[in-house]
This record gives structure tokens, C-alpha cells and sequence, in this order.
């Protein structure tokens, strides 16, 4: 009986292990959420952005964003991000 109680704990974690390890939301599971809108504010580390329907996100950019375009308010742009509002990456549409 021991044995077989310490081989449940051992599929438990085993079996749990990867769920705990994403629940923080930034694995490649959660990427690629993708919003068009016009930057609103462009302001230090953060970007606004405002969708069609009048939503508006900020999202944190730093040097791992990959951007393309001078982004400024007005500029119409593509943001693909995390769950989290980290841009991965913020390009100017034409």
C-alpha cells in the first residue's frame, strides 16, 4: 500500500508538473495574441493602442519588441503580444 501511495504522489507531480510550470500565463501557449487599433499614447516604456470597437490596451515594450515603423499617436498599427500586455511585436500598418 505505501508503494503504491508513494507511485500516486510520483504521477501527481509528474503529471501536474508542466500545468503549475505555465500558470503564469508567459509561455509560447499564451503568445501571438494579436490587436489593430491606433496608438493613442506613446509614452516611455508603454504604448496605447485603441481597437475599432473604442477599446484601448497598453501594452510594455522594451528592447526584445521587435518593431517596424515609427510608432507615434495616430500611427495604425499591428501589436501581437502576451496575456500579460508585453508586446512581442508592433508594427505600422499602411
Amino acid at each position: 500500500m505505501k508503494r503504491f501511495s508513494l507511485f500516486l504522489i510520483a504521477m501527481s507531480w509528474v503529471l501536474n508538473g508542466p500545468l503549475i510550470s505555465f500558470a503564469d500565463g508567459e509561455h509560447l501557449g499564451n503568445l501571438g495574441n494579436k490587436m489593430l487599433g491606433e496608438v493613442v499614447k506613446a509614452e516611455g516604456a508603454f504604448v496605447t493602442v485603441k481597437d475599432a470597437h473604442g477599446k484601448s490596451r497598453k501594452f510594455h515594450v522594451d528592447k526584445s519588441t521587435q518593431l517596424k515603423g515609427k510608432i507615434m499617436a495616430g500611427a495604425k498599427v499591428e501589436v501581437e503580444s502576451t496575456d500579460r500586455g508585453h508586446a512581442i511585436s508592433m508594427r505600422v500598418k499602411d
